[in-house]
């Protein structure tokens, strides 16, 4: 969205937020390089007026102006919290925060112009989740999970609210008699907590005035806890509270606080930019990036792709799987929990390890019966491979000879090393970020400090009239919307998500169309980690055993799903798989490989289908004027269309590659000839099956 200066002049006329502001500055909000507020389209936010430095504290919001809930029980609503213990005592209830929030807005809203945050209240009065949208907005949303998941939302706010009037009821020496807005002003504070909060690198989850007006985008500022007077060296009451606190004068400049920079002057540098300038060997014509900045971030990466391109054809030795990644729009989102995350890693692996055991003492097997074709086999020694009882993320090998099983343990150890690797580099990258960011310990923390400030901090230069944005994570549209009542045009965290159904009765059944069958596997239904106690689901009129479940599948735009391929592997196996050899996580048949990536495109044509209309409708509707409810249904229809689109076209160029292969044997011959006839965006699709071909490079 541009900067629109007309309109930024109407709304600085408006009386609701010239009060916001001037309140704002009274009581000690910082600004510098930036305007507030300021139009874009139909959207307010924070534009810069200057161009900004990355790395600069450019708004500062002091800690008396922010609302935490140690602040809420300070107030005269500390009767409630401590009567209602299931609801406010975060021992209790997990959204503990939350509810301590909704009630101190709802009563601060209810006292009108008496309240200290009346200026606030009063410019925040609409809101806009998915709660004000009608059920023709909704029904504009063609995803099922969403909308699955507003409703599970929407159930537990209607909940809440039944358990708020019995509070208000017996409690009107505090919250007042009750009137016919309450219904409305306890959901509008609802909709304030739920998308106006700030949570991370926090004591708790806050509402913070001003500077929850910054919209949200992938490259945006972040945020830190600063203490004016510790940053310039003054001595707190307590050394405890010295320790604490993180000093952060050295990574950000705080100047805006009146502390001299101590930073050492380091100019920053866009490692595409980098890249780029350090590979213009492999440019032919020059001119493209004689103004890097100035170039948009979809030709950026075409030039990296031409780069990669020319390194490929112009190196023998060189294999897609060795380029250097700049970017990528595969990136990893934060909507789920990371030790989720990890444990599932860990599952693969251990069901990777006995594979590649099997795999091992099969090639061990061929290699002796050429080697002893004319020998009776029959005394030959019966191997096996088994899980541990005891240590499930080992196998027990018996019958084979003792050197080819100390190979098999090398390999193990290989695997077992890189993933203690990954969780070595997630828990330092994390420690790297609470170093500078995450205090652990807020005794320092005075609710009313007047040194203390929450300051909105660039990661980036931001160039004049941008808008100056904040992150609210690494979130998908599908989180975004949920939650906020938004989505972004383009959002690289975005995925398609879904999951399949180990059903091999309808596999066998040869009167079921393909596309009846993946009418019956495909699954689409919101199904959190914490249900899967439940047994069985309900849906398209089966009753599904969650054992037979996959995990939830997440496509991304620009690389190949192996978590499908797997599975996909894994269940045409029960069919099609006559050789007893063929194994989930590793490919051992070209022609086994080709039947899954037919039936994996077959899978994405089908729900490519499923949408009302296709992309280019999408396109063209968007070329039009209409309210945000209905844009941002598009964003989301349109986004899982090209996810699908982008997928489908990675599995054909996978499907002629493997043929290819068949015939020549020649696994970087197969994936380049391609490459010399088709230079435009065939090395982006190439670059999407880097990992399979590594592992078809490695296996076959």
């Amino acid at each position: 969205m541009q900067f629109d200066q007309s309109k930024t002049n109407e709304i600085q006329q408006n009386p609701k937020y010239n009060m916001l502001l001037q309140w704002g500055l009274e009581n000690g909000v910082l600004m510098k390089g930036v305007h507030f507020p300021a139009s874009f389209g139909n959207v307010i936010g924070v534009v810069a007026s200057e161009d900004l430095p990355s790395d600069t504290v450019i708004i500062c919001i002091p800690q008396s102006l922010i609302i935490s809930p140690q602040k809420c029980k300070l107030s005269i609503l500390n009767t409630v919290y401590n009567n209602h213990p299931e609801m406010f005592d975060e021992e209790e209830n997990n959204e503990a925060e939350f509810n301590i929030l909704t009630f101190y807005m709802f009563n601060e809203k209810k006292k009108g112009e008496s309240s200290f945050y009346y200026p606030y209240i009063q410019a925040i009065q609409t809101n806009n989740t998915l709660l004000a949208w009608s059920n023709d907005d909704l029904k504009n949303i063609e995803d099922p999970i969403i909308l699955e998941e507003f409703q599970l939302i929407k159930q537990d706010f209607l909940g809440l609210w039944s358990k708020a009037k019995l509070i208000f009821d017996n409690a009107q020496d505090i919250f007042g008699a009750p009137r016919i807005t309450d219904k409305s002003d306890f959901y509008w504070a609802i909709e304030c907590v739920t998308s106006r909060c700030f949570g991370w690198a926090l004591k708790s989850t806050c509402l913070i005035p001003i500077a929850d007006f910054l919209n949200h985008s992938n490259q945006a500022c972040t945020h830190y806890m600063v203490h004016q007077g510790l940053e310039k060296g003054k001595d707190l009451k307590s050394a405890v509270f010295q320790q604490q606190y993180i000093i952060k004068r050295n990574q950000i400049n705080l100047s805006i606080l009146g502390i001299e920079d101590c930073r050492e002057q380091q100019k920053w540098e866009d490692q595409k930019n980098k890249f780029v300038i350090q590979n213009k060997h492999y440019i032919k014509d020059l001119s493209i990036i004689q103004d890097l900045d100035k170039v948009s971030i979809q030709e950026k990466n075409n030039i990296i792709n031409m780069i990669h391109q020319e390194q490929i054809l112009q190196d023998s030795q060189m294999n897609i799987w060795d380029l250097i990644s700049i970017s990528s729009s595969d990136s990893e989102d934060n909507d789920s929990d990371e030790e989720v995350k990890m444990a599932k890693q860990q599952q693969f692996e251990i069901l990777k390890i006995k594979e590649l055991a099997e795999w091992k003492i099969r090639e061990e097997q061929k290699r002796i019966e050429k080697q002893f074709q004319q020998i009776n086999l029959k005394n030959q020694p019966i191997i096996t491979v088994t899980l541990n009882p005891e240590k499930k993320n080992k196998v027990i090998i018996r019958g084979l000879p003792q050197y080819q099983i100390e190979a098999i343990k090398v390999k193990q150890q290989m695997i077992n090393g890189r993933l203690k690797k990954q969780q070595d580099e997630s828990t330092q990258s994390k420690d790297n970020e609470k170093e500078i960011r995450e205090e652990q310990q807020w005794d320092w923390l005075d609710e009313y400090d007047k040194e203390v400030y929450f300051c909105i901090t660039t990661t980036v230069p931001i160039k004049k009239f941008e808008q100056v944005t904040v992150s609210y994570g690494n979130r998908t549209n599908r989180f975004l919307l949920c939650w906020y009542g938004f989505a972004l045009p383009e959002n690289i965290y975005s995925s398609y998500n879904f999951r399949l159904w180990l059903n091999t009765e309808i596999l066998e059944d040869q009167e079921k169309s393909i596309d009846q069958i993946l009418n019956t596997i495909i699954i689409k239904k919101l199904i959190h980690e914490e249900e899967s106690i439940i047994e069985k689901i309900q849906y398209n009129g089966y009753e599904i055993p969650i054992s037979s479940l996959s995990k939830e599948f997440r496509i991304k735009k620009d690389k190949l799903n192996m978590d499908i391929i797997n599975f996909l592997r894994l269940l045409l196996q029960l069919k099609y798989g006559n050789d007893k050899d063929l194994l989930s996580t590793i490919p051992v048949s070209i022609d086994y490989e080709i039947l899954v990536m037919q039936f994996y495109n077959s899978l994405l044509q089908y729900l490519m289908n499923s949408y009302s209309q296709d992309l280019t409708q999408d396109l063209k509707e968007l070329e039009q004027t209409f309210e945000y409810p209905k844009r941002f249904a598009i964003y989301i229809n349109k986004e899982r269309k090209e996810i699908l689109i982008k997928q489908s076209i990675i599995v054909q160029e996978a499907i002629t590659i493997l043929k290819k292969f068949k015939d020549t044997q020649n696994l970087r011959d197969s994936y380049i000839s391609n490459l010399k006839i088709d230079t435009s965006q065939r090395i982006s699709i190439i670059k999407g099956l880097k990992e399979y071909l590594k592992l078809l490079n490695e296996f076959l």
